[in-house]
């Protein structure tokens, strides 16, 4: 198996680590699926709704990288599944923080000290003022390829059956709302109608919260009304990735999830946030 890509563009290289830092954040190991068209990050957990991906997101090579190579397990089996710890990942993110005038990307699957690896080489500035030259920084993330054996395990998520799908609003004022809501209680109910209004409560023993969300986009519903207790950390963990400026989000709800697809041209991700039983 092989595979090589290179970035050149700033701002893809931006958004690609950035969606790579979002990975981290979500989950301690993830898994990525490479295809002649597209490359894929996976989280699963195992308290997932029918053991589902927790995080199915979706890259369109030909938007991020202006080489993209590969040759998957075989020619009827044209792709590669490897899995990387999260932690291993830090130095890489830490690397392109230091300037966001990264010339170049490179990423490879190569086998180092007989393990392999997903290395990075990624071409920074010299670090000194006026200077035209450019340092090489290399990092190695140990990955483990997956067996053919295993890849059902990563199968794209049925489509979720939703009572109601809307739109939802700015998401770092849903962050900012969540945020404050989780330091009043662990969970929260999410109640959405057909006429766009959206509702998130907390109750303690010694209080009751509602903010409201009126007049939001409904993309579909079949219920006139849809409720569900979520996770407050959850929720705001993953509220985060606000930073990756989706075009839209599309959050889908019935009783047992709320399920959220963010979408943009070059990319679309999907969070599946399971319900909490509450009786």
């Amino acid at each position: 198996m092989k595979f090589r890509g290179k970035l050149i563009d700033g701002n893809c290289i931006k958004q690609f680590m950035s969606i790579l830092g979002c990975m981290t954040k979500l989950g301690k190991s993830c898994v990525i699926r490479i295809t002649p068209t597209h490359m894929y990050f996976i989280v699963r957990e195992s308290q997932t709704i029918s053991s589902s991906p927790l995080i199915w997101c979706t890259l369109d090579q030909a938007h991020f990288f202006f080489e993209y190579g590969m040759e998957g397990l075989s020619t009827d089996d044209n792709e590669i599944y490897m899995e990387f710890m999260a932690e291993n990942v830090i130095k890489t993110l830490s690397a392109l923080k230091v300037s966001s005038a990264a010339k170049t990307v490179k990423i490879k699957l190569t086998k180092k000290l007989a393990s392999p690896c997903l290395t990075f080489e990624i071409e920074m500035p010299s670090g000194t003022t006026g200077s035209t030259n450019f340092r090489l920084v290399v990092h190695d993330i140990p990955v483990n390829l997956v067996p053919k054996r295993l890849w059902i395990e990563y199968a794209e998520p049925d489509p979720v059956v939703a009572d109601i799908s809307v739109q939802l609003p700015q998401l770092r004022l849903l962050k900012s709302i969540v945020d404050r809501f989780k330091n009043l209680a662990n969970m929260a109910l999410v109640h959405i109608t057909s006429q766009g209004h959206l509702t998130l409560t907390v109750e303690t023993d010694s209080v009751s919260v509602t903010s409201h969300f009126e007049d939001l986009y409904v993309d579909n519903h079949i219920e006139d009304e849809a409720k569900v207790t979520i996770e407050l950390k959850r929720l705001s963990n993953f509220l985060v990735n606000e930073q990756l400026n989706p075009i839209r989000v599309v959050c889908n709800v019935n009783s047992r999830l709320m399920h959220f697809n963010f979408l943009s041209d070059s990319y679309s991700l999907q969070y599946h946030l399971p319900g909490i039983d509450i009786e």
